[in-house]
């Protein structure tokens, strides 16, 4: 009988995904009690946010030899310890990349367009209903978008599908990208945000990134912003944002990720009818889900059949001498 590799998930896949790939690995995950049950015996990791995976991780799952991050961001990855152990580290870019984009688009359309506050209105009786909203119509609307990798270069084109005016900021992207996409480029955080009437961010998280969106950035930002964050929660400062919100400054935000995650039910931002709060579940659709998984599945296998990852995180560890084989 043919061995198949052990793969554990820190958490129990969806039945139709478990059944695409029960010919190719042994899929197992934790229970509720203890989160790490099982990894111990696994060959391979599918990594999501809920847990950070450092040495006293891989010192556990000592059969290891690849960790794949479902998604985009790696910030709950220690490259560094994955390294040391001997541990592939990788992702896949580009699972989420549509539906993350439509979630942003989705958070636009709802702040531009005043849903949640028109619903609290109608839920209160308050009357006059045309004559007290004041929605932003999009077409030649202004945007920045903060990061022009795969989810802003996604945003950008349907942006612009839309009609709006498009700028951003990413000093790490070509110009022939920025011509591709047809978006102004911007050299400068703060001169990209001055004049939009909406600020998406679409950057990864770093030291360098941490609390990128501060008072004083916000302070630069045109009268009633609207601000959209689908990336990562500690790229704003939270407080910042909540004075900005009180003095009107922004005008309201849509936040799909948040420091900490999930918010505690008292927190401030979930009190607030221009606020609008989705539990880091922006790539979560049917499609996404699937194809983030799968994406995973077979950067493992690869790792495990003696290949390299596409998307290796660490390429040192190639060469390293505590390799796992």
């Amino acid at each position: 009988m043919r061995h198949l590799p052990n793969i554990w998930f820190d958490r129990a896949p969806d039945p139709e995904i478990r059944a695409a790939i029960n010919a190719n690995a042994c899929l197992t995950w934790p229970t509720a009690d203890d989160p790490l049950k099982g990894v111990a015996e696994a060959d391979g990791i599918i990594a999501g946010a809920s847990l950070i995976y450092d040495r006293s991780v891989f010192s556990t799952a000592t059969k290891v030899r690849v960790l794949c991050r479902a998604g985009i961001g790696f910030d709950n990855v220690v490259i560094a310890d994955a390294t040391e152990s001997g541990v592939m580290a990788c992702n896949t870019p580009d699972g989420p990349t549509v539906s993350t984009a439509e979630h942003a688009i989705a958070l636009i359309l709802s702040l531009s367009k005043r849903l949640k506050e028109s619903e609290s209105r109608l839920a209160r009786q308050e009357g006059n209903y045309a004559s007290k909203h004041n929605a932003l119509e999009l077409a030649g609307a202004r945007i920045t978008l903060i990061g022009l990798g795969r989810i802003g270069s996604h945003v950008c084109k349907i942006a612009s599908a839309i009609g709006m005016n498009v700028t951003a900021f990413d000093p790490y992207e070509s110009e022939e990208k920025f011509q591709q996409l047809k978006a102004k480029r911007s050299h400068d955080l703060m001169d990209s945000v001055r004049n939009a009437q909406i600020v998406s961010i679409h950057a990864p998280l770093s030291e360098a990134t941490h609390h990128l969106i501060n008072g004083k950035l916000i302070q630069q930002m045109a009268d009633g912003v609207i601000i959209v964050n689908t990336s990562r929660g500690a790229l704003i400062d939270d407080q910042a944002l909540l004075q900005g919100l009180d003095e009107g400054k922004v005008g309201s935000a849509g936040l799909d990720v948040t420091e900490p995650e999930p918010l505690p039910a008292n927190h401030p931002f979930l009190e607030r009818e221009n606020v609008l709060i989705t539990p880091h579940v922006a790539s979560a659709t049917v499609t996404g889900r699937r194809r983030i998984f799968l994406m995973a599945v077979e950067e493992i296998l690869a790792a495990l059949g003696g290949g390299r990852p596409s998307n290796l995180l660490n390429p040192e560890v190639l060469k390293h001498k505590s390799l796992r084989g």
